[in-house]
């Protein structure tokens, strides 16, 4: 599905493409899938979930929230920077797929939000934006590494974590100490 996806685009992918990246029958396909879409939502949650576990497992061993951020946000453009075809898949896709996958794609967005702000802490937490700004936050960001993977440099995108934290930071903790915080290991 991935790379099916990946090559032509959702609306673009055949199911004869699908098996045939996947080495598998059609009738295998349609042992496990009704349809694409539902092949899509179910590799999307497999991709979703094992990022999230990825990236609690690597923030688990950090003790502050801001060290836990930047381990989330810097695990997730590692992830994809192995495999930008994971990017596209994820972040780009479902914006052209339609209504159901562009509303999972957004639910994301918000369970992407929810997984950096844990563990904030309730002075910092205080000063959440609105649901509005932080969806805008998270977009944002996201929107950050499509541009990479559609320019090609898919393979590069740990070089946006600076800029990504900055993003994620000045609302909580000021412009000037996010910045600070957005280049610690830099």
């Amino acid at each position: 599905m991935i790379r099916a996806v990946a090559e032509n685009g959702y609306h673009e992918a055949t199911i004869s493409q699908i098996t045939e990246a996947a080495g598998v029958s059609r009738r295998t396909f349609y042992t496990y899938f009704n349809s694409k879409e539902e092949c899509f939502f179910d590799t999307y949650e497999i991709i979703a979930e094992g990022l999230r576990e990825l990236a609690r497992d690597a923030a688990s061993k950090e003790s502050d929230w801001p060290a836990q951020a930047r381990v989330r946000v810097a695990t997730t453009l590692q992830f994809f920077a192995s495999n930008p075809d994971l990017a596209r898949f994820c972040l780009i896709v479902p914006a052209r797929a339609g209504d159901k996958i562009a509303a999972r794609f957004q639910q994301a967005v918000k369970e992407v939000y929810d997984e950096l702000a844990a563990g904030m802490p309730a002075k910092v937490a205080d000063r959440a934006p609105s649901p509005a700004v932080q969806q805008s936050m998270i977009g944002g960001m996201a929107a950050l590494v499509m541009e990479r993977v559609e320019a090609g440099e898919g393979e590069r995108l740990t070089a946006l974590l600076p800029d990504l934290l900055e993003i994620f930071f000045t609302p909580y903790l000021g412009r000037e100490e996010a910045v600070k915080e957005a280049r610690k290991g830099s």
